[in-house]
């Protein structure tokens, strides 16, 4: 009996060609830009480089999917912000959410602090966020400005520290420092010189001190706290609604 195409030998048959390209969609495109991003140092990234991504001929060809290259910036933003979640509860744990969700997104993406500033938030993530975020401060008796100012305050310091972690980042990178003994190792002569010389005796004072690095630099945990400890001094429950106050 010849072999049918279940038992013979599979060096008997051809393979199956391969599926055609899978087609663009405006998804591919964001998700192929959201990745070179997190993998470039400056969190830059350019149409050709998407276009080679995605294997596509020409980075016009996505410009029927996002517009433009702000209209991509726009849409990446807004992907960011929907991974940035708002927990259920009283005006402080749901900020104290609101910031930890934003700082960990940041750290995913370091881009997303530079672009969030550059672009509007008025995308379905966006809005949708800050509605959760703004849903907890309804209760309590604050005009509408002070409201989205207590969601500013706390998403203000995440897009700060994301600024300053994206421009260390670009710099290690173009200085090949590194880490903090590599900075400090490159440093140490010029330090060095700068105490020899003793025109700056403070400064000499504090560089030498062996202890001058602990316990470092607060935490961003930290210093939202330090934030919702300003914000419960302005808070306190609308007339007949039960909140927590400016307590914790």
């Amino acid at each position: 009996m010849p072999p049918t195409a279940e038992n013979r030998p599979v060096w008997f048959t051809d393979p199956q060609p391969p599926p055609a390209t899978e087609p663009l969609s405006r998804e591919r495109v964001v998700a192929a830009a959201i990745a070179l991003a997190d993998a470039d140092a400056r969190g830059e990234i350019t149409m050709r480089a998407v276009a080679a991504r995605l294997g596509s001929s020409t980075p016009m060809s996505l410009y029927r999917y996002v517009g433009s290259k702000d209209g991509l910036a726009d849409l990446m933003v807004d992907e960011v912000y929907g991974e940035i979640a708002v927990p259920p509860g009283a005006w402080r744990d749901a900020l104290r959410g609101l910031g930890l969700s934003a700082w960990e997104a940041v750290q995913r993406h370091p881009w997303f602090a530079r672009l969030a500033f550059s672009r509007p938030p008025l995308g379905p993530h966006a809005i949708a966020l800050y509605d959760a975020a703004l849903a907890p401060l309804d209760g309590l008796d604050l005009d509408a400005a002070t409201r989205m100012g207590c969601v500013n305050a706390v998403l203000g310091p995440v897009m700060g520290a994301g600024l300053a972690m994206l421009e260390e980042r670009a710099m290690r990178a173009k200085s090949g420092l590194a880490t903090e003994e590599d900075l400090a190792e490159a440093a140490r002569p010029y330090i060095e010189r700068i105490v020899a010389d003793g025109k700056h005796p403070h400064f000499i004072r504090w560089v030498s001190d062996p202890g001058r690095l602990l316990p470092g630099p607060p935490t961003f945990e930290q210093t939202l706290e330090w934030v919702l400890d300003g914000l419960a001094g302005l808070v306190t429950p609308a007339a007949g609604t039960p909140g927590e106050g400016a307590a914790r």
